[in-house]
């Protein structure tokens, strides 16, 4: 037989006093108590999230987006996720293939049980089926215009503005400031340029050449001579690494100096002033919206600090001067926003959280801008022109909204 101590039997016989007691002080009986309602055990569960993002292959340097995602998801757990429940963040490599995109996806949805999966670029679009089809939420860090396209895929979203508007900005802007330019476009070979030269023609201008190359090409060179020789003398460039650099400095070194209209989401330090040189960027355009962290201007920006030091802390401090990291970080922030938000913790109710986000501040967004869901499912509609003048990228005018030009409904 089971004994037990004088000190236990003690601490039994309290408790049951201490119990009856409150029993009784409360004016119920032990079988009341049982008839009430057991209350709902609190769901400590983790809130899985999948990432799908290319770190190797020829986007291998958009690995820094991912970081700066992981880092704001880090920083959330550590001040207690979200209502107690931690976000379980679920990354895989894609290499920027479709069809290991494609795999990862399965094995988040299915093996992993996520609500939500993140993705980068364009492949995110042939991606859309399989989330839809199993009510998952997309968010894709990509501005390409199937993305917009929430009625025919209703629980996918994209954070960057839609890159059709970029076309048209362009296209309003040289009418006004360069109305007999000869322009060329330099973009990738998928829906990325296809979306911009439809915002181009949208806004009435068709580009007299047009240079597509795959991604992760260096070597432009033809392309560039024959811009040359077709007096192309105003270049739009929508294309990231290693391409939009190489390119800035090849036109460069040859002594040709078209007007540059550089895409927003591309024109900062680590991917085109510091590979291509500051010299060869000078008077470059383009439309911003987030904070470049290796811009000077931006080094006594808070957020900015905040960043770098949340970035240092969670060991992604190589990743510090990213333009792409910041992006992947306010990303990272306007999804806990929406989750916060949520009225549950469901695909459903981010997608509704999403959707409802309102003059919502973000700390990647230069000043004065706010997340405002809108057309599209997509969160930022105001931008600024700026120019670079060999050190930092310096306002011209004031901030702009789509919606004001009519560019947005």
């Amino acid at each position: 037989m089971m004994k037990t101590s004088r000190r236990a039997r003690s601490a039994v016989i309290a408790a049951a006093a201490v119990a009856v007691t409150t029993l009784l002080l409360s004016g119920c009986t032990g079988r009341q108590a049982a008839n009430e309602p057991p209350a709902e055990p609190q769901d400590d569960s983790p809130i899985v999230i999948g990432a799908s993002w290319p770190q190797s292959g020829p986007l291998a340097a958009a690995a820094a987006g991912l970081h700066g995602f992981e880092a704001y998801i880090e920083m959330t757990n550590a001040e207690g996720g979200i209502d107690g429940r931690e976000i379980k963040l679920v990354t895989a490599d894609d290499a920027y293939d479709p069809a290991r995109l494609a795999d990862n996806q399965r094995s988040f949805v299915e093996k992993e049980g996520a609500i939500a999966v993140v993705n980068f670029g364009g492949i995110a679009v042939p991606g859309r089926p399989y989330l839809n089809d199993k009510k998952v939420a997309q968010i894709a860090l990509a501005g390409q215009t199937p993305l917009s396209d929430v009625e025919n895929f209703p629980y996918t979203r994209a954070f960057w503005p839609d890159v059709v508007w970029e076309g048209q900005l362009h296209a309003q802007w040289l009418q006004e400031n360069r109305p007999d330019a000869v322009v060329g476009f330099i973009g990738f070979n998928n829906d990325l340029s296809e979306s911009h030269i439809a915002g181009l023609e949208a806004g009435g201008l068709t580009p007299a050449q047009v240079a597509m190359v795959p991604p992760g090409t260096a070597d432009l060179t033809a392309q560039v001579s024959q811009f040359q020789a077709a007096g192309v003398d105003t270049v739009i460039i929508n294309i990231g690494a290693p391409t939009i650099g190489a390119v800035t400095k090849y036109m460069d070194e040859i002594g040709y100096e078209p007007t540059l209209l550089l895409a927003g989401n591309m024109a900062d330090f680590v991917t085109v002033v510091d590979p291509a040189g500051a010299d060869a960027v000078v008077d470059a355009y383009a439309f911003h919206w987030g904070k470049d962290p290796a811009d000077p201007k931006n080094a006594e920006d808070a957020a900015t600090q905040t960043f770098i030091e949340v970035m240092t802390e969670y060991g992604y401090e190589s990743d510090t001067r990213q333009a792409l990291a910041f992006n992947g970080y306010g990303l990272g922030a306007a999804l806990v926003e929406a989750l916060n938000n949520a009225p549950e913790l469901t695909a459903d109710g981010l997608l509704e959280a999403w959707d409802a986000l309102k003059d919502t501040e973000n700390p990647y967004l230069q000043d004065g801008m706010m997340l405002d869901a809108g057309f599209g499912g997509r969160l930022i509609f105001q931008v600024q022109l700026t120019q670079f003048d060999g050190e930092t990228w310096v306002p011209q005018g004031d901030v702009i909204d789509l919606r004001d030009l009519g560019i947005v409904e």
